[in-house]
C-alpha cells in the first residue's frame, strides 16, 4: 500500500514538473497587461461614429415633411442650393402687322428747257415739246444719235418703258441730235429707227442747239434722259447707258404715275 501512494506522488511531482516547464517563465503574467491583450482591446475598442451628415428625417407620424440639408458640395466647399424656379406658362406670340414703308420722294430738280430750231418731227404729228406735254402725264426726253453704241444700249429699256406706261400717259420724246454727218441725213434717222424699233416721238435736232442748251458746258453727254412731269418740272436727269440708270428711270415713272 505504502508503494502505490509512493509512486502517485512520485507520479504528481512529474506532473508539476511538465507544467511549469511548458507554461516557461511568462507564466505568471497577468494576461490584462501583455501586449497581445492590449492590442485586443483597442481593437475590440468602439470607434468614434463619423458626424452625421446633416439631414434630418421626420420621424413616422411627424406632420412635417422630412427636411434636407440645402446644400450643395463642390470641391470641399459648400454653397447655397440653386432656387428651384417655376417656368411660367408659354404664350402664344403676339400677332406681327406688316407695314409698307413708302418710297423717298423725288425731289424736283429743276424746270425743263424748251426745244427750239428743230428741223422737223418724225413719228409723230406734234410740232413742239409743249404740245406733247399737253396731252400726258410725264414726257421722257433722251438726247441720242442712230450711231451712238451707247445710246443703242438704252433702247431695248427705253422700249419696254413705253409698252408698259404709254397706256397711262407716259410719252417718249427722243431728240436725235447727230454727232456725225452722216447721222444727220434724214432718210438715214428713218432707215435706222424702223431697224432699231424706235416708235416714239423723235425731234430733230440737227444742228445740235438743244442739245447745248439742255446741257449748259464744254461737254455734252450721248445719251442723256430726263422725266419731265405735268408741272413741266424735271424729276431724273441722268447720263450714260448704265443698266441701273435706266433701271432707275422705270422706277421713278412708276412712282411718280402712282402719286400723281
Amino acid at each position: 500500500m505504502v508503494r502505490y501512494l509512493a509512486l502517485g506522488v512520485l507520479l504528481a511531482g512529474l506532473a508539476a514538473i511538465v507544467w511549469t516547464a511548458v507554461r516557461g517563465d511568462g507564466g505568471g503574467d497577468d494576461p490584462a497587461t501583455s501586449p497581445a491583450a492590449a492590442d485586443d482591446r483597442m481593437a475590440a475598442a468602439p470607434t468614434t461614429a463619423e458626424p452625421a451628415a446633416e439631414t434630418t428625417v421626420a420621424a413616422a407620424g411627424d406632420s412635417k415633411a422630412a427636411v434636407v440639408d440645402a446644400t450643395d458640395s463642390v470641391d470641399g466647399t459648400s454653397k447655397p442650393a440653386d432656387p428651384v424656379t417655376e417656368v411660367p406658362e408659354t404664350t402664344a406670340p403676339e400677332p406681327t402687322v406688316a407695314t409698307t414703308v413708302p418710297p423717298e420722294p423725288i425731289e424736283v430738280l429743276g424746270t425743263a428747257d424748251t426745244l427750239t430750231n428743230l428741223d422737223g418731227w418724225l413719228n409723230t404729228d406734234a410740232t413742239s415739246l409743249e404740245e406733247i406735254r399737253a396731252t400726258n402725264r410725264l414726257t421722257v426726253v433722251q438726247f441720242w444719235t442712230f450711231g451712238c453704241r451707247n445710246c443703242k444700249n438704252t433702247l431695248d429699256a427705253l422700249g419696254q418703258l413705253y409698252t408698259d406706261f404709254r397706256d397711262h400717259g407716259v410719252e417718249i420724246v427722243g431728240v436725235h441730235s447727230p454727232e456725225f454727218s452722216y447721222e444727220a441725213d434724214v432718210d438715214n434717222i428713218i432707215e435706222a429707227a424702223a431697224d432699231l424699233g424706235v416708235v416714239w416721238p423723235i425731234a430733230l435736232d440737227t444742228d445740235k442747239r438743244n442739245f447745248h442748251r439742255w446741257q449748259p458746258g464744254n461737254i455734252g453727254y450721248w445719251p442723256r434722259v430726263y422725266v419731265i412731269d405735268g408741272d413741266n418740272q424735271i424729276r431724273f436727269d441722268r447720263t450714260g447707258d448704265g443698266r441701273a440708270t435706266y433701271e432707275k428711270l422705270y422706277e421713278t415713272v412708276e412712282q411718280l404715275l402712282a402719286q400723281a
